[in-house]
């Protein structure tokens, strides 16, 4: 084989490949394109946020507070998930062929990366390629990785950080990466995953100490003092982080918003869900799916054979310091993902001794679950080195790679692809579920947006309401638009703005009444909303409503402009 350089593209090439052969289809000709997730809100933000930190850069705004959004009070973002270095690594893309494009390719590149850094970790550890090579994608390919992946969220898919700091960590323990050069990477890498995603960053963070703690556990007590330098050193690049991170610390601080409590049940791990994928996903063994009494939420699942390769390596290879540190991190990272309370098959069994900690002000609106992806670094880990391990017996070695294979297949088997939730279903995501006809469904933006129309019904600045069966459709739009108007409205978490994005006044304004058409225009006069923009699909609906106000329409590239009188 080549060098570790070249394997290591050469993995990030057929993991690209599998990738877009398995999974992106569906994207990869539509680059340009509002495609994933369009009844969700979601993506939307997300599009709008890899414009809006180059936006406010370039402009001299705060990027963590937009009064472009929201208006005209305008939303605090430092309790959003904007990913700044998603936003930031993308800026080149986003000024040359827009943030859709930037967003969508963010999307295709994601897991091949995620995947990438875990065959770096484990090409390190194992000193082969085709175990590292299959270990890459039980990390990057993983079912939590895709699911979000498809719902358009790449806050929880850019994780290709978590391995390649467990990678520095390995790095300096061989003595290949000096202190000095640790600190800065390993400062670099932290503050990076801070502002990528700040409850990952959290997250990690306590699997740290947990991964120090079973390391002094299995180190020997020759290594006690090297553990020990290790966590000094860690601890100072975390000081180092948290100093690179301290404008946006400050400014989240200053302002902690209320009402972030929001655990659900549906954010717990349920530990069939280990074992059973979803129900579209069997093989044709339907027979299967009985076995789930509920319809679980599948993002945790891992698969009988893979759950096997844990059991061997850690009954045949217990002896080993390693596997005895990954298989406490990985019952650790499960008993966390499983949250305040264990579920299986839907049923509450039992409340967590640990559940406790949900309730700390960091943990408050975090999903236990986003723990399993810890969990799926280990079994890489695991996989590569199940099949690393040397046998003279041919029979033997065939077992291992054979489980192997099957562990893999699982996985494929079960992840989801973006061919399944492009198109749109018919009916709108809001609290109106209007039905729409599949035919006047689209991913193309309207002329009105791409024709410039909009210059010659808004005024740059205005404030207007925008109405469409996409889910945050305001958001894509005014950053298509490069910021020409304001809007009223806008998603940027279930917490702190309206789930589907739509000024509750407007909202309400579906199924009027006579004190409703008075709060609305009192709220347009206050919010001082200058036009509504609807998407035609709506337009039969909202122009009997805002006909009946007195609002003058015009239809227009693709839209229907309601104008509000001064």
């Amino acid at each position: 084989m080549p060098g570790p350089v070249l394997q290591g593209l050469i993995a990030f090439v057929i993991y690209l490949a599998v990738f877009i052969l398995a999974y992106g289809q569906a994207l990869l000709p539509h680059l340009n394109a509002p495609r994933v997730g369009q009844v969700e809100v979601d993506p939307n933000f997300y599009i709008w946020a890899i414009r809006w930190w180059p936006y406010a850069i370039t402009h001299g705004l705060n990027p963590l507070y937009s009064h472009q959004i929201g208006a005209p009070g305008g939303y605090n973002l430092a309790w959003a998930t904007t990913t700044p270095t998603v936003s930031l690594l993308m800026w080149p893309i986003t000024a040359t062929v827009g943030p859709i494009a930037a967003f969508n390719l963010t999307l295709l590149l994601a897991p091949p990366a995620s995947a990438w850094a875990t065959f770096i970790l484990t090409r390190r550890l194992t000193g082969q390629f085709w175990p590292a090579l299959f270990a890459g994608p039980v990390y990057g390919f993983c079912v939590y990785e895709l699911d979000h992946e498809v719902s358009g969220q790449p806050n929880l898919t850019v994780t290709l950080l978590i391995p390649l700091i467990a990678y520095l960590v390995l790095r300096w323990w061989d003595g290949s990466l000096s202190r000095n050069g640790y600190l800065i990477w390993m400062t670099v890498a932290l503050a990076a995953e801070f502002y990528t995603f700040v409850e990952a960053f959290t997250e990690l963070t306590m699997l740290s100490v947990v991964a120090l703690l079973l390391g002094f556990a299995v180190a020997g007590r020759a290594a006690w003092p090297k553990v020990a330098r290790l966590a000094v050193l860690t601890a100072i690049a975390y000081v180092g982080a948290a100093v690179l991170a301290a404008p946006y610390l400050y400014f989240a601080l200053r302002d902690i918003p209320t009402g972030l409590t929001r655990q659900l049940p549906y954010f717990n791990m349920d530990f069939a869900s280990l074992i059973v994928p979803r129900t579209d996903r069997l093989l044709g063994m339907k027979w299967l799916a009985a076995t789930a009494g509920h319809d679980m939420n599948s993002s945790s699942y891992v698969g009988i054979p893979l759950l096997l390769v844990l059991l061997g390596v850690a009954v045949f290879s217990w002896s080993n310091r390693l596997v005895r540190l990954l298989v406490p991190f990985f019952l650790v990272a499960i008993a966390l993902a499983a949250g305040p309370a264990l579920y299986i098959d839907g049923q509450k069994v039992t409340d967590l001794p640990w559940g406790g900690i949900w309730s700390l002000p960091l943990l408050k609106s975090a999903e236990p679950m986003r723990f399993i992806d810890f969990g799926y670094l280990a079994l890489a880990v695991v996989l590569a080195l199940w099949l690393a391990q040397l046998t003279k017996s041919r029979l033997l070695r065939a077992a291992r790679w054979g489980l192997g294979v099957l562990a893999l297949a699982a996985i494929f088997a079960d992840a989801p692809t973006f061919a399944e939730v492009v198109i749109p279903p018919p009916a709108a995501h809001s609290h109106w579920k209007q039905a729409i006809p599949t035919e006047q469904l689209t991913d193309t933006i309207p002329p009105f947006f791409t024709a410039g129309l909009y210059r010659q019904y808004i005024k740059p600045g205005e404030t207007v309401v925008i109405l469409s069966h996409r889910g945050n459709a305001g958001m894509m739009f005014q950053a298509y638009t490069g910021f020409y108007f304001n809007i009223a409205g806008g998603f940027i978490n279930a917490s702190l703005s309206q789930p589907d994005a739509v000024p509750y006044p407007v909202e309400l304004l579906s199924h009027p009444t006579k004190q409703r058409v008075a709060n609305f225009k009192a709220y347009i006069k206050s919010a001082h909303v200058g036009a509504l923009v609807v998407e035609r699909a709506w337009s039969e609906h909202w122009m009997y409503v805002f006909g009946k106000i007195g609002l003058k329409t015009t239809t227009v590239g693709g839209v229907t402009v309601f104008q509000v009188p001064s």
